[in-house]
């Protein structure tokens, strides 16, 4: 692509992009953002007088939109340490051939960011996003919210499922391309996932919650196994109404509060059969009666935030974890904290400018946005 003056080391985005990226909209789902109480921007808020422009037959250098600038700001700002690899905003060659917001428009403004998902909360940045008045269309995960559904979140029928980036692409009106108006990034609550049984989950649904209940499906023997995918479709929905049939519920592929306690229980581990006592030896001598034998200690359900985790440590909890920080940087999430697993955390620990020890304590449950327990 030809950069066009004032254009030194653009970032450059080479993901590929299905052409007119927003019109890729099907039908409606729920997505899990966490809280929607975040700090609005202060009404009172007013944007700052231009500064004068030159003359109008200047064409002026490819830029990315300022608001867009202001975002990226923003972000930087509050997860310094964040990965930036996926990170682009100008469109490559290829992009040249498609209706994208990566390409730049009649002012010579690209109106695309996208954002590496690793070292940040994209839950939090889609939010902000999405209330701010200059935002189109966002897309992440496979989903995609836009100003023309109310930016209800909807499934993304392109070929890029946009799991390693959020993509945001914003008005080509010139006040809102040029908006310096906050984004509200830095003041917005951590988004905290919710567990299972705190929602009733349904084919659509998304987040956390579906994890765990897809590493639950596996943990009681799905067959094939499910993808631990946060994606509540088809097959997870056949796994519930056979788990529900199989436990004479009623059979509706809902996952609520009887299907959830009917899980747990399913789960729960089997109590130790109580040991046999010996013979006597000699029927002349009685033999000591044995002592009864205390039963184990039920071993307490591993959930996120309710002990340190390290090295060697195994449970939901480190799946948890693996699952948070994403099989690029931990591998397959399988319960079991390896070196692998380590590895990932100490990255983790480092981008949010904590002590890369590779040990989950409390403050690395917090900055995951989980409530510590112990």
């Amino acid at each position: 692509m030809d950069r066009g003056p004032g254009i030194d080391d653009p970032d450059i985005t080479h993901y590929d992009e299905d052409d007119d990226p927003g019109s890729l909209i099907g039908e409606e789902i729920e997505y899990d953002l966490g809280p929607d109480d975040d700090p609005g921007i202060d009404p009172g808020w007013e944007e700052p007088d231009d500064d004068e422009e030159g003359p109008p037959s200047l064409r002026p250098p490819v830029r990315l939109a300022p608001v867009l600038v202001c975002l990226r700001n923003e972000i930087n700002a509050r997860w310094p340490n964040r990965d930036r690899a996926s990170d682009g905003w100008i469109g490559d060659t290829a992009h040249q051939a498609t209706k994208s917001d990566h390409n730049p428009d009649q002012d010579n403004s690209v109106n695309a960011l996208d954002v590496d998902r690793d070292g940040i909360d994209p839950q939090l940045v889609v939010r902000r996003a999405i209330a701010h008045p200059s935002t189109q269309y966002v897309i992440f995960d496979r989903t995609i919210w836009s100003r023309t559904r109310g930016f209800t979140p909807s499934r993304y029928t392109g070929s890029n499922p946009h799991t390693k980036h959020l993509h945001v692409s914003v008005s080509h009106a010139t006040d809102l391309e040029n908006s310096r108006r906050p984004w509200g990034i830095a003041t917005a609550a951590p988004t905290v996932a919710l567990k299972l049984g705190e929602r009733v989950l349904r084919k659509g649904s998304t987040g956390g919650d579906v994890r765990e209940l897809q590493t639950l499906a596996n943990t009681l023997g799905a067959k094939p196994p499910l993808a631990v995918d946060g994606d509540f479709g088809s097959r997870t929905e056949a796994w519930v109404r056979d788990f529900q049939k199989a436990k004479k519920l009623t059979v509706d592929g809902l996952v609520g509060p009887k299907t959830v306690a009917a899980l747990r229980a399913a789960n729960k581990p089997e109590p130790a059969k109580p040991s046999t006592p010996p013979k006597p030896s000699t029927p002349a001598k009685p033999a000591t009666p044995a002592k009864p034998q205390s039963k184990p200690p039920a071993q307490p359900r591993r959930t996120p935030g309710s002990r340190t985790l390290r090295r060697d440590a195994t449970g939901d909890d480190v799946g948890f974890v693996q699952r948070f920080i994403g099989e690029r940087q931990c591998g397959k999430a399988d319960g079991k904290f390896g070196a692998r697993t380590e590895a990932g955390v100490r990255w983790y620990q480092k981008m949010q400018g904590l002590a890369a020890d590779g040990v989950v304590g409390p403050r690395t449950w917090r900055k995951m946005g989980v409530k510590v327990t112990y």
